[in-house]
């Protein structure tokens, strides 16, 4: 099994018969690098399954990009018209996309299928308030831990400043948690 397929799978406890039977129905994109998916200003919804790249969750202050939570293959994105946050690529990702409509007569022809998509969307907002309560409990070092976990690579691939802003840490300190760890 392809590694997101797995990831996916085990994150979200979703079977992988219906994953896969879901994307035989949804069209393989590749996104560019900086390239938005959600926004306030884009009204359509949709689900995006990541197989490879990184994205990231945002909010703006004062001109600048301040990244609430990264994406990565295997990981499944709700994307809605949002006045809080925006969700960019920040490298070239493809992924599996379906829009909303397309969920729409999809649920409403299976049961199955509608039980899967309100999971991927469950879990999706059960990992929001994960992602916000670890925010408020865990320090920095446990934080940049856990990410690295999950994402072993980021440091090589996303700019610093989108890790600082979501750790809340400054290039200091980071550089100071990367030594640190080794």
């Amino acid at each position: 099994m392809e590694a997101y397929l797995k990831k996916l799978c085990f994150e979200y406890q979703v079977d992988e018969r219906e994953v896969k039977e879901l994307l035989a129905r949804m069209e393989m994109v590749y996104l560019d690098k900086g390239e938005t998916i959600a926004s306030a200003t884009m009204p359509e919804q949709s689900l995006y399954i990541i197989v490879s790249g990184i994205l990231h969750t945002y909010t703006t202050h004062e001109g600048e990009e301040r990244t609430n939570r990264f994406f990565s293959a295997g990981d499944a994105v709700l994307c809605y018209n949002s006045s809080q946050y925006s969700i960019k690529t920040l490298t070239k990702c493809a992924a599996y996309y379906i829009s909303e409509e397309e969920i729409e007569e999809l649920c409403a022809s299976s049961i199955s299928f509608a039980n899967l998509v309100r999971q991927l969307m469950e879990y999706q907002f059960y990992f929001k308030e994960e992602e916000d309560m670890s925010a408020c409990k865990l320090t920095v070092r446990e934080r940049y831990l856990s990410l690295l976990a999950e994402i072993p690579d980021i440091l090589y691939r996303v700019p610093l400043k989108h890790i600082n802003h979501y750790l809340g840490a400054d290039v200091t300190s980071l550089g100071y948690l990367a030594g640190d760890s080794k």
